[in-house]
């Protein structure tokens, strides 16, 4: 018998797969400064070559940027083109890199990415440098190790630049690029015109008005109303930006890198102190606190407006509640003893309500009508510190103004001295900038106006400010709690056993009025203005308009 007869059994081999000889490209660098020095271009011409030269068309060129390989899905790039080839219905049939550490520098998850692209995808992976393609076995093995070796390369390259980088840092030197508002020199940084041998990081121009923003920060303005003023400025920051400045302790000059052990002081100025920055962080993590609603036992009622603001001496708030057979209501601390208190002085009561307590402690924070002129003169040396601001403002703005009338004349000229401008063009851009100088006048009237407003606000506050408890007197029940407020900003505590009222914070306005009557016994055989000359320093700095809100 033959063996011929067993052929009948044998499979027949399958057809060839046509290969695909259409290949994509990618290009990376992993810093700026190979970005200028044509690195890209250079990688990018021998792709193309490789391709002419081995009968590839060449479809597409994805990267042509900088990113860094220490990661694989930070990058943009990188991710865009496993993204591509993944939703491309015609699939290359290789991605050809000049050098496979282009690729990746993440060794056992680059492999991972290779087999995926090789075994599920059909695609394969091209070193144009060296020919080695992944389609053959013992080429495969030579492109995972070359990833190793990237891997390896990138551990080696930190063993030896880690601790020179700590030590830079520890000598208070900084890494990467300077938060916004700040200018850095030094021999690592982009611009040619800022290198030099040793590092310094100053305070631009941009960094100055940063400065007001925290000031503002700290005096309890909102980021929203912080940006719109920056903006007036000529400062544009995002919602993201200004929350994540709060949050650098760059900014008062402190350096947490994490290489280091322990925070470090900077070899630069900060835009805050290092106290105020940290105030401000308390602020914000207290704002971000979930509230926990004290022991409220019934809603404010119009006979009962001290409730939820007056505390006992140990801290906590009062509730209150109605006796309705008598008719009779009261303040009382649920933790306390012997801390009830009668809310209205009755024919019954053996004791004055605390309404009526309270009314009388507030007239200790009326202006007296003698000392009227005297604090007019300390709030219009208050009006002119905050509008200094104001006039800081207005510089800006005027100077935007210059800049627009300069363009809408060099338009002019440009129209009038050059036939072929064109009427279309002339007419877009002098819409566009007459639109922006319309605009900027229209700031320049509302600063004016903010400017020029002192002496119908100063009026309207020594009003308010000599009759306060008769306003708190006469209000309803949310004026009595508007005032309540604006006069003692943290609340107040009272002590039950002789009913003394206990102050942890003033406004200080309210403060100033009563540092006249101080003043006026120390100096009885001077003059009433100069009496209570530099008052308002003495009391405090940091008042907002919004202090007047009665």
């Amino acid at each position: 018998m033959s063996i011929e007869s067993f052929k009948k059994f044998q499979k027949e081999k399958f057809a060839q797969k046509i290969e695909v000889k259409e290949i994509w490209g990618y290009t990376r660098v992993s810093s700026k400064l190979q970005l200028v020095n044509n690195s890209l271009e250079e990688q990018r011409s021998e792709i193309v070559q490789f391709a002419s030269k081995n009968g590839y068309t060449l479809k597409n060129i994805l990267g042509g940027t900088y990113e860094s390989a220490s990661g694989d899905f930070t990058r943009k790039e990188f991710t865009k083109l496993l993204d591509e080839v993944k939703s491309a219905k015609q699939k290359p049939f290789a991605i050809a890199i000049k050098f496979i550490s282009r690729f990746s520098r993440t060794g056992g998850n680059a492999i991972t990415i290779v087999q995926e692209l090789v075994d599920k995808l059909g695609v394969h992976l091209i070193e144009t440098s060296s020919g080695l393609c992944t389609n053959d076995e013992y080429s495969k093995l030579d492109i995972y190790g070359k990833l190793l070796d990237a891997r390896r390369e990138n551990m080696d390259r930190l063993e030896k630049t880690i601790p020179g980088m700590k030590a830079l840092l520890r000598s208070g030197n900084w890494l990467g690029k300077a938060p916004r508002g700040y200018t850095m020199r030094g021999r690592k940084v982009g611009d040619y015109a800022l290198m030099q041998d040793t590092q310094s990081i100053t305070i631009n121009h941009e960094g100055e008005i940063l400065k007001k923003a925290w000031k503002w920060k700290l005096a309890g303005e909102r980021d929203f109303v912080i940006r719109e003023k920056l903006e007036k400025l000529n400062l544009i920051i995002s919602k993201q930006g200004i929350s994540s400045m709060w949050r650098n302790p760059f900014y008062c000059g402190i350096s947490v890198n994490a290489l280091l052990e322990e925070p470090v002081k900077g070899n630069w100025e900060g835009l805050v102190s290092e106290e105020d920055f940290l105030k401000i962080d308390n602020m914000l993590s207290e704002g971000n606190k979930i509230a926990v609603k004290e022991y409220s036992k019934t809603k404010i009622n119009e006979f009962r407006p001290l409730t939820g603001f007056l505390r006992c001496e140990y801290g906590c708030l009062l509730t209150s509640y109605e006796v309705r057979e008598k008719k009779a209501h009261y303040y009382k601390c649920q933790k306390c003893k012997n801390a009830s208190f009668n809310a209205l002085t009755t024919k019954k009561a053996k004791t004055e309500g605390l309404n009526e307590s309270f009314e009388r402690f507030l007239s200790n924070y009326s202006l007296q009508p003698r000392f009227k002129e005297p604090f007019k003169i300390q709030l219009n040396k208050f009006f002119d510190e905050v509008n200094a601001e104001a006039q800081d403002e207005m510089k800006s703005l005027q100077s935007r103004k210059k800049e627009v009338e300069a363009k809408i004349e060099n338009l002019d000229k440009r129209y009038f001295d050059n036939p072929n401008f064109g009427n279309e063009k002339y007419n877009r851009y002098a819409l566009e900038f007459e639109t922006e100088l319309k605009m900027i006048e229209s700031q320049i009237h509302m600063t004016s106006k903010k400017i020029s407003n002192h002496s119908r606000h100063i009026d309207k506050v020594v009003e308010k400010v000599t009759n306060i408890n008769k306003y708190w007197k006469e209000g309803d029940i949310n004026s009595k709690i508007r005032i309540q407020k604006l006069v003692f900003p943290e609340g107040l505590s009272i002590r039950a056993e002789n009913r003394q009222y206990l102050t942890k914070k003033v406004n200080l306005v309210f403060a100033l009025i009563s540092t006249f009557a101080r003043a006026e016994i120390g100096n009885k055989k001077q003059k009433t203005h100069q009496n209570f000359d530099g008052l308002f320093s003495v009391a405090g700095t940091g008042l907002e308009p919004v202090t007047f809100g009665l």
